[in-house]
């Protein structure tokens, strides 16, 4: 049995790698041992991003998000998803000097990352930071989602332990990563908007989309609808949750 178990994952890697690309495919299964391979790197890269580059970018993205009011216990998860979207921001438009170059090409971090790993951190780093709406839940960290532009339906896994559950209906913001078979993972935990926000955020995903992609790349036309979907956020907050002043 133990031979027959290797002999299928090592089946699954080989479909998973190639004989010729050597390329990753997030449609093909992994075995779970390659997939705990491509996750401590993910995590030993993320470790590495942070250091280098965390106290360096946060200052600038602290004032976005104060310029938006966003509220105190909010701040944090939105401040993670911005610093992640700035590193692919500059890996999609200055690869050459970006830190997933300047990771791929240290030695001595003591990880045997191999030609399938390196290429499945590139195709990592092609993805862009999308809105979605949760749909069905199999559990609080295996659900599926559905990108609001596309209508695409994605299997997620959540691999964070301290990342907050989803509602089933509500809309959430995020950096899915390929896992294989199909499978997603958020970069960091979603950013999640008010349930109370959802449907006039749904209402008006499309609209801000097709206003700035006219004028911005795809990265710049995110950040753009994402301003534009805090505001309107921020405003049913207020509408919903503080008392008008007596008369």
């Amino acid at each position: 049995m133990i031979e027959m178990k290797e002999t299928i994952e090592k089946v699954i890697e080989f479909a998973q790698s190639g004989t010729n690309t050597k390329s990753f495919r997030p449609d093909y299964p992994v075995s779970e041992e390659f997939r705990e391979r491509m996750m401590d790197t993910f995590s030993d890269f993320m470790d590495f991003t942070l250091d280098a580059y965390f106290h360096e970018v946060v200052p600038f993205l602290e004032e976005y998000v104060d310029e938006l009011k966003t509220r105190e216990e909010k701040k944090d998860i939105l401040l993670h998803n911005l610093f992640w979207w700035r590193i692919l921001y500059d890996a999609n438009y200055n690869y050459s000097e970006s830190c997933i170059a300047e990771y791929l090409a240290e030695k001595d971090r003591g990880l045997d990352k191999g030609p399938v790993i390196e290429s499945w951190l590139r195709e990592s780093w092609k993805a862009i930071p999308k809105f979605y709406y949760v749909g069905y839940k199999y559990n609080d960290r295996f659900f599926v989602v559905v990108d609001i532009l596309t209508e695409k339906t994605i299997d997620v896994l959540v691999c964070d332990p301290l990342a907050i559950p989803p509602e089933n209906g509500e809309i959430v913001m995020g950096t899915l990563i390929p896992l294989g078979a199909g499978l997603h993972a958020p970069i960091v935990d979603f950013y999640h908007f008010d349930y109370e926000a959802r449907i006039d955020i749904a209402r008006h995903v499309h609209y801000y989309y097709d206003r700035f992609s006219k004028s911005s790349t795809p990265h710049e036309t995110f950040l753009h609808v994402l301003s534009a979907m805090l505001q309107i956020e921020r405003l049913i907050f207020i509408e919903t949750h503080e008392k008008k002043p007596p008369k």
